[in-house]
C-alpha cells in the first residue's frame, strides 16, 4: 500500500515539472514576441527598413512577384534604364529562370536622410545568394547551383502606406541567368 501512495505522489510530482516546463515555455513565447513587438514600434524608421528588406528577401524567396512589385515606388528609375514596370518584368523573367532561390543576408548598413521626418533611406546591402537553375537550363556545374556573394545599393522612400523601394544598383558586377549586370 505504501508503494502505491509513493507512485501517485511521484506522478503528482511529475506533472508539476511538465506544468512548470510548458509555463517557462509560455513566457518565453510571450516574452519573444512582446520584445519583437516592442522593437518594431520603438526601434524607429531604421527597424522597418530593415523589415522591409527582410520582406523583400522572403518574397524573393517565395517567388512572389504580386508581393514584390507592391514594394516598388511608382517613381522607381535606376541608372541601368529601368523603370518599375521593367523592373518587376525582369524580375518576373528571374524568378521563372530559377527553380529555387536562398539569399543570406550577411549585412544591411542603413542611413536615413537627415531629415526629422526620415522619408528616404540607403542601405547597402551584402547577400550570399544561391540559386538552382531549372531543368533544361544552361548553368554552370555543381548540379545547376549557381551562387555568389554581391553588394548592393537600395534606395527606398517612405511612402503612405510604408517604405517601398525607389532604386538599386549593383556595387560589384552579378552573374544573373548566365549574364553580367552592373
Amino acid at each position: 500500500m505504501n508503494c502505491l501512495k509513493r507512485s501517485s505522489t511521484d506522478r503528482r510530482s511529475g506533472g508539476s515539472w511538465i506544468k512548470i516546463y510548458i509555463w517557462a515555455v509560455v513566457i518565453s513565447s510571450v516574452a519573444y514576441f512582446g520584445f519583437n513587438l516592442a522593437r518594431d514600434i520603438f526601434g524607429g524608421e531604421e527597424a522597418k527598413v530593415r523589415k522591409f528588406i527582410m520582406q523583400g528577401k522572403s518574397r524573393l524567396e517565395k517567388k512572389d512577384i504580386i508581393g514584390l512589385s507592391d514594394m516598388v515606388a511608382d517613381g522607381y528609375k535606376d541608372k541601368y534604364g529601368n523603370d518599375r514596370m521593367t523592373l518587376v518584368y525582369g524580375t518576373k523573367s528571374f524568378l521563372a529562370y530559377y527553380s529555387d532561390i536562398f539569399i543570406n543576408i550577411e549585412r544591411a548598413d542603413i542611413k536615413l536622410n537627415e531629415a526629422k521626418d526620415a522619408t528616404q533611406a540607403e542601405a547597402e546591402v551584402t547577400a550570399l545568394m544561391i540559386f538552382k537553375t531549372k531543368e533544361g537550363k544552361p548553368g554552370p556545374a555543381l548540379d545547376g547551383l549557381e551562387g555568389e556573394k554581391d553588394k548592393f545599393l537600395l534606395k527606398m522612400i517612405k511612402e503612405k502606406n510604408g517604405w517601398k523601394l525607389l532604386e538599386i544598383e549593383f556595387l560589384q558586377p552579378l552573374n544573373i541567368m548566365g549574364e553580367k549586370i552592373g
